[in-house]
């Protein structure tokens, strides 16, 4: 699948979702073939700007703190 079909891809999820949601931020990614080397990325989104990335800032804080509290957790163990 080339790059123009798999945005094409992307867009018809976020068109659907759209239908039900009010801000929609799509990230993916995939390995490159070929000469493209390294990753693929698309990152489509639609709706207040502000809300979508407060959300993905929120999101990645939490995980973030997650993964501080596991290795926390781990370095406590006996």
């Amino acid at each position: 699948m080339d790059h123009a079909a798999e945005c094409k891809l992307v867009d018809k999820a976020v068109a659907e979702l759209g239908e039900h949601f009010d801000t929609i931020q799509i990230l993916v990614t995939r390995h490159a073939s070929g000469d493209e080397g390294g990753t693929v990325n698309i990152s489509i989104g639609v709706g207040n700007w502000f809300a979508r990335y407060g959300q993905a800032k929120e999101w990645c804080l939490k995980a973030e703190e997650r993964t501080r509290k596991q290795i926390q957790q781990e370095s406590d163990e006996p």
